[in-house]
């Protein structure tokens, strides 16, 4: 598999395991010390991003990335792109849409995402 091929198959695995609400395979994909920013500025950490999945708070109807690069280096790449989503949050609906970095790192020779930063996207 390529370089860029295996980075998106990484951000595949994780779409999917958010779409499915897959707790367990998020935990393998997201590094200890995650740092993900919402479009609304929320921070999560690996924790309380893997809690508010699995107790329900949130939940992904629709979750799709596009025009997807990658920069990538030995032990780092960067993913840009953006992400359409339709999440539930309690009895609200919402429609997202964002451009967004995901970093991920290869640590000890397993990738992760160490980081994720999605800034809302301008209403059509």
């Amino acid at each position: 598999m390529g370089e860029t091929a295996e980075i998106l198959a990484l951000e595949e695995r994780r779409r999917a395991a958010m779409l499915a609400g897959d707790v367990e395979a998020l935990r393998t994909l997201l590094a200890p010390d995650l740092r993900y920013v919402h479009s609304t500025g929320g921070v999560e950490s690996q924790g309380s991003l893997l809690k508010l999945l699995a107790s329900g708070q949130a939940v992904y109807r629709q979750l799709a990335f596009d025009a997807l690069a990658v920069t990538r280096t030995a032990d780092a790449a960067i993913v840009s792109g953006e992400m359409r989503a339709l999440v539930q949050r309690g009895d609200v609906q919402r429609e997202i849409a964002t451009c967004y970095l995901a970093v991920w790192l290869r640590r000890a020779g397993a990738w992760q995402l160490a980081a994720f930063q999605g800034t809302s996207l301008p209403a059509r």
